[in-house]
């Protein structure tokens, strides 16, 4: 597997989800935040990637090959404990939450960044 800075860069906006375990409370609320937001996520470019148990999968989004280890190391994380960080297209850490993050609160911060309003600006011109 390609590095995770490698595997999506330019490409796509990344949140990884940090849990334990797969019965962590935080977990299930951030899956409940994100339930029901798939149109946005593609939209924005995003994938959703879950490390829970030392696994990294793709729950939403494109689906990026990364290793929980290499994303850990990455992002400087010490632990286990429940994490949920956003990444920009630059591979750059634009928030990092102890608790979980609601769809809009992604979105909105996303919308504000120079890369989202070029893509949006983009998308308006091709439509006209």
């Amino acid at each position: 597997m390609a590095g995770p800075s490698h595997a999506w860069a330019w490409k796509h906006r990344v949140v990884v989800v940090f849990a334990p375990d797969g019965r962590d409370g935080a977990l299930s609320r951030q899956r409940d935040a994100l339930a029901g937001t798939e149109a946005f996520i593609a939209d924005r470019h995003m994938s959703v990637i879950e490390i829970v148990n030392g696994e990294a999968n793709t729950v939403m989004g494109a689906r990026i090959d990364v290793s929980a280890s290499g994303m850990k190391k990455f992002l400087r994380k010490n632990d286990d404990s429940f994490e949920v960080f956003l990444l920009g297209k630059d591979t750059g850490v634009k928030l990092r939450s102890t608790e979980p993050v609601t769809g809009d609160a992604l979105f909105s911060l996303i919308d504000t960044m120079p890369m989202r309003q070029q893509e949006m600006r983009s998308d308006r011109a091709g439509r006209s």
